[in-house]
């Protein structure tokens, strides 16, 4: 029996211009009815699933930048991790020295050095805006509690850095590639997988009483908890090879989901 509905949300509940279909928020309220807990798991920050949640009209779990956060549906906080002053200060040093839009995120805000249009055609696809900050190398790890840092550019040219970065960082960073333009440096041990286990543990539900559903590398830690992980279609085959399942949709993947919830009433 699942118990809980895990959805990511850029290309998989979420389309190219911010939305959510009917038939996703028809599907998501109908499995709420049926007595599934549902949580949005993303890379976005913790205020901007609200926003999405508000379109929705729901209240659901929150799991937030690849899982450095974690939020009830009553809003109680049961993680946050930041990173530790000294790393956030050495990895942000070494990625402005590349040729890429950076942009680092504490619990409620993003930031970047300066703003252009590279920033404001970012900003668009975000639900909240995203501060210049001149000062940001001296603020981050003082001011500013990093807890994200984001590289953009073409997905050839991140993989060469993420590989740099591993090997320079071992053992303090994790890297996501979470859209096939962005490269996500988090703090060790931080995913979204790392972060469902901490969300199931405290709602005294088991691995196999959960299915998840997401599209890109960030979503595959997701993926190995549970024999019910659901890759969107159009998500790359690296990504698609580690879920169990394929679908169009987030409402095709709750079809699915139902299903086997009847079968196993």
């Amino acid at each position: 029996m699942i118990k809980l509905f895990v959805s990511d949300l850029d290309g998989t509940l979420l389309d190219h211009q911010k939305e959510v279909s009917d038939k996703d928020i028809e599907a998501l309220k109908h499995l709420k009815k049926s007595g599934v807990d549902i949580c949005l798991a993303s890379g976005r920050m913790d205020v901007e699933i609200g926003e999405i949640l508000t379109k929705i009209g729901e209240k659901y779990h929150r799991i937030s930048q690849n899982g450095a956060f974690i939020n009830t549906d009553s809003d109680e906080s049961l993680h946050a991790l930041t990173f530790e002053s000294v790393i956030a200060q050495e990895v942000f040093d070494v990625v402005r020295a590349e040729d890429f839009l950076t942009i680092v995120a504490d619990y409620s805000t993003n930031y970047t050095e300066r703003r252009n249009e590279a920033v404001t055609s970012i900003e668009s696809r975000m639900f909240a805006p995203i501060t210049e900050n001149e000062q940001l190398a001296e603020g981050i790890g003082r001011d500013i509690k990093a807890s994200k840092i984001s590289i953009l550019g073409e997905y050839e040219s991140l993989l060469p850095l993420q590989k740099k970065l591993r090997e320079r960082y071992p053992d303090t960073i994790e890297t996501y590639i979470s859209d096939s333009q962005c490269l996500d440096i988090m703090p060790k041990h931080i995913s979204k997988g790392n972060a469902l286990q901490m969300l199931i543990q405290h709602l005294d539900i088991a691995p196999s009483e959960i299915a998840c559903i997401g599209d890109s590398f960030n979503d595959i830690p997701m993926f190995r908890l549970t024999p019910f992980s659901f890759a969107m279609e159009n998500a790359l085959p690296e990504v698609k090879k580690e879920a169990a399942y394929t679908a169009a949709s987030v409402g095709d993947a709750i079809l699915k989901v139902m299903e086997i919830n009847d079968n196993n009433g």
